[in-house]
This record gives C-alpha cells, structure tokens and sequence, in this order.
C-alpha cells in the first residue's frame, strides 16, 4: 500500500519553504537540489542515486522522504523493524515501540523528525555549534536536497530519532563507487616523407592522455585503411613505440594509427601522414663496419672478425671484402646475397701489443665503395703463477721467505706487482723488473702460529694477463716457555718430591699439550704429560744429597720445545 497522502502534502510543503535560499525567517541554506539520477549521482554522496527507485524498509521506492532515511539507516547496518515505520508522522512513536532513543539532542547518523509543523523526516549528515547539515528526499517535489538550518530557526527539526546508538560513529557506507571516468588519447604518427620501395620504413607512434597518465595497450598501424603492423605502448615507455611495416609500392600511401585503448583510456585514431614512395636510384652509398667480439684478445689463438657493408635501402651486396690489419690483407672473402651483407673472417695468429683492423668493400653496379673506420684492439699474453716455501714449517718468531715465480709463453713479465697472499689477504708485495726474469723472493713475517694457505698473485701488467699461483700450506709453530717450581724442599729420602710445571705459548690462545722430561743435569728421573699448559709430576723417593732438576717440553703441533730453569732439590735423611 502506498503511504503517500500527508507525507507528500508535508514533503510539498517542507520543499516549497526551501526554494528561498538563505532566508532569515527560515534559517537555512540550500547546497544541491537533484531530481535526475545524473543530479542525484552529483548531490548525494550515500549511493543513493543507484537505488532510490528500490524500495527500503517497505517503503514507497522513488522520490520520498521516508524512503531515503530507511535507505540511510538501511546502509548504516540497522536492520529493517518489525514493524512497519508507517507515514513520517509515526516514526517517532513506533520507534519508541521498538527501543530506540527519541530526544531533541542531535548526532551524526541520527533522523531528524517534525511532526507539529509538518509531518517530514530527514538525515542527519553534520552537527555544528549552532547547525545541522541535512539531507532529505521528497515525494511531492520529486526532489532530493541538503542544506544547513540555524539552531532556532523555524525550519529546525522538532526531535531526532537515533536508530545508530548516540555516542558511536555511524558505520561507513556501502555505496557503490563512482564509475570511473576513462581518459581521452590523443595519438600521433611519424615517419619519412620519401622512401625507397626497398626500404620497410619507421614508423614512431605517440599516445598521448588528456589527465598526463602513462598510456599502455595495443596500436595498429594502417596503410590506407588496412592493419599493416602491431606494437604496443607501455608505461615504461611512455607512450612511445616504434615499428616497421612492410615495402610499399611507388607512389603516395596514407599512413595512420589506431590506439585500442586500456582499462583507464578511451580508444583513438590519429591524423594521416603522406609517405612518397620512390623507386630506388641506380647506385647507392653503403656503410662498411668491422667488429671484434671481445678485446682483449689473446695470444696465439685467432679471433674471429664480423664484417658489415649495409646499404642505405637495404638491397644486396656482392663482391669482395677486404680486411687488414696493421695494414697489411689477412683476408677478402667475397659477399653474396645470401649473406645478406655479412660475413665473419678468422684472423691470424698476433702478438701482443696493440693492432689495428679494417676493411673494405669494393663495391659493385648498384652499390658504391666503402671504408670501414680503424678499430684499434689489444692482444695479451697469458701468464702462469708459482709460489714455492723456503720450508713448510717456520717458527712465528724467526718468519720466513716465499719465492714466487711468473711465466709466459712469449718470455717473463718484465712489469707488474707480484703479490704473497696468505688466506687469500695480500701481506706483502714485490715489483717485477726485466732483470728479475718473472721471480721474486719476499721475506715473510709476524704470521699467527697455525696453518696457513701462501699463494703468489700477478696483477698484470703491459701485454700480460694476471694470474694466480694455487695455494701451498705453511705451518706457523709457536715459541713456548717452561717453567718449573717445586711444592717442597728440602724433603726426606722416604717422600716424593712434587713438581709444578706450566707450559705458555705467546700469540695464540690455545694451551700446549705434550710430554714432558724431567732430568736432574743429564740423567732422567721422571715424565709427565701437559694437559691445558700445566703438569705436576710426581718424583721417585731419592737418596739423600742435592739434585738440580730441568724440566724439558717436547714440543708437538704448533708448539715449540723448551726447557725451564733448574729447580734445586735438598734431600735429607
């Protein structure tokens, strides 16, 4: 059943008030009025213009005050009454049937409702010092509005219903969002004005947007109408493609270009460009180029040498090519049109130092003569690297010399650093000279005791490569001092004697461990074994007299034998 009746009468009434903006008595101001769902899509900012022909609440769908705040409190997650609402007179009492708050105090979210003055409801958008913003609908004028109204004026709502409760936020909305708005392309073609009928000429395409975003998608381009070529404009590429299309016939062709468009960019087509198409002349210019694959190239082995001779319009090629080096011929091998202009050449074997190539195409009836430009290359010798050990083991105190030797094919290095790494560290040096012959001898020192890899490493130098020798183990022992102390002396002949000793190492942090020899002047009397550095040996019951008793570390591993001072022993009877 419709619910119209003084709901349209007071809904007339409200909106033939609001026509006046900004009048005194009234105490409001009109932002948007939108009858259309174009104005409506503009005024409103719920969503409201996608749904306001649907029914909300049960309500009377279309232009109506009613419906627009159950539409409202709908989106706002309130769920719909078990009763019906009714007329917008009955909303104030049959929401009190259902629990919620009716007061005269304003929130966000809350209906604004009249009843006395005419019967009418509205949706609260803001709450000011001395303000309300409010939107509406309205059956009558078939009209949706939001305006502010004046704390006091005559227009002023008489209540406020609160479905959301008061102190909380209304939840967010679920409108749909605007659809998006594709920006229009502006496309652009370049090319030659003249070209030969052998040539597949160029052509640059533009796409340009009217919001500045980088345009991205397919572009064909047409000759008289026809798609002739594809590319594709990117965002990396701002824009910009190029592509060739195929050989046109003599004569005037029309070219153009058609950009499909992307998510965010309306299609487009761009202006026609005039292409004259001539028959090629008789004979042409060409460019002769000569490449080397890498560089430097070494010695005794033969590089291969590319060789182009690209005519301006692109047509065969026949005749011979010519390449020297340090101007004199290695090589002329003859061009056919299968090789389409291009042929590789092996030279001879060079010696070090700096060479320079080139190469000439001898032309033919259709195509002129041409020089390449002078490459200049280097050619190295490579080098071997040796590294030999005074001796394998060497004490941390005394050092040690390391002989490192470079070699080459064509004779020894004369230039050059020579370089001792230990563990891969540099931590000497040494220069080669010609009187060297590729060896030098470095004085190693203030190594760590332990195991150690020494390689010899030639940086290169003039027209020789660098090189590294493999890596020999050097053993680093530890200097040690002993020193023993007794517990007791004198002592009876019917005891055993007690001896302290310790065992240190300088530069490491690791404890010696090892046998240990007691001796009283040449005869031994006792051993032990040092664990961690330290050992107290038990002596034999001696005769009575006067012994001068050394203790002897054997040494073992890293560590280095030593002997303490003597320890004099006064046995008694």
């Amino acid at each position: 059943m419709r619910r119209t009746g003084l709901v349209g009468l007071v809904c007339l009434l409200l909106f033939t008030g609001l026509t006046v903006v900004g009048s005194p008595a009234q105490g409001f101001t009109v932002h948007c009025t939108a009858k259309t769902k174009k104005e409506l899509r503009a005024c409103d900012t719920s969503g409201y213009a996608e749904v306001y022909t649907k029914s909300h609440w049960r309500m009377y769908g279309g232009h109506n005050c009613t419906n627009y705040a159950a539409y409202r409190m709908q989106i706002a997650g309130v769920p719909e009454p078990t009763i019906l609402m009714g007329n917008a007179r009955d909303w104030a009492a049959n929401a009190k049937k259902l629990g919620y708050t009716v007061n005269q105090k304003p929130t966000v979210g809350a209906i604004a409702h009249w009843k006395k003055a005419a019967s009418h409801v509205a949706y609260v958008e803001e709450v000011g010092p001395d303000y309300l913003v409010l939107s509406e609908d309205s059956y009558t004028s078939k009209t949706y509005r939001r305006y502010t109204v004046r704390t006091g004026a005559s227009w002023y709502p008489e209540r406020f219903i609160h479905f959301i409760p008061m102190g909380s936020a209304p939840p967010a909305t679920t409108a749909p969002a605007p659809k998006p708005v594709k920006a229009r392309a502006t496309v652009t073609v370049t090319g030659p004005k003249k070209v030969s009928t052998r040539i597949k000429p160029t052509i640059t395409v533009r796409v340009a947007t009217s919001d500045g975003s980088p345009p991205a998608g397919r572009v064909r381009v047409r000759r008289g109408g026809v798609t002739v070529a594809t590319t594709t404009v990117t965002a990396a590429s701002k824009g910009v493609a190029s592509v060739k299309i195929p050989r046109m016939k003599r004569g005037k062709q029309w070219i153009s270009a058609v950009y499909d468009g992307g998510p965010a960019v309306k299609a487009a087509t761009s202006p026609v460009i005039k292409v004259v198409v001539k028959k090629p002349p008789k004979v042409i210019a060409a460019k002769t180029t000569i490449t080397l694959p890498s560089t430097p190239i070494q010695a005794r082995t033969r590089a291969v040498a590319n060789v182009r001779v690209k005519p301006k319009d692109g047509r065969a090629v026949t005749n011979k090519v010519s390449v020297y080096v340090d101007g004199k011929l290695v090589k002329a091998p003859k061009l056919t049109a299968k090789k389409k202009g291009k042929v590789s050449v092996r030279l001879p074997k060079l010696t070090p130092g700096t060479h320079r190539i080139k190469a000439t195409y001898w032309g033919s009836k259709t195509v002129k003569r041409s020089t390449s430009g002078v490459t200049k290359f280097t050619v190295v010798e490579p080098t071997t690297s040796s590294v030999a050990l005074a001796s394998p083991t060497v004490s941390a105190s005394a050092g040690t010399r390391v002989t490192a030797a470079v070699a080459a094919r064509g004779g020894a290095p004369t230039v050059g650093e020579v370089r001792i790494l230990v563990d891969g560290a540099p931590v000497a040096s040494a220069r080669l000279t010609a009187a060297a012959a590729g060896r030098v001898t470095i004085p190693l020192s203030g190594l760590e005791p332990g195991s150690h890899q020494v390689a010899a490493q030639y940086v290169g130098g003039g027209y020789w490569t660098a090189s590294t020798s493999p890596a020999r183990t050097l053993t680093v022992t530890a200097p040690t001092t002993t020193t023993a102390t007794l517990k007791a002396t004198p002592i009876a002949s019917t005891k055993r004697a007690k001896l302290n000793v310790s065992v240190s190492a300088a530069g490491t942090a690791t404890k010696p461990a090892g046998t240990v020899v007691i001796r009283d002047g040449s005869t031994q009397i006792a051993t032990g074994k040092v664990v961690a550095g330290t050992v107290t040996v038990t002596l034999p019951k001696l005769e009575a007299g006067t012994y001068k008793l050394r203790a002897a570390f054997a040494g073992g591993g890293l560590f280095e034998p030593s002997a303490s001072a003597v320890a004099k022993l006064k046995v008694t009877k």
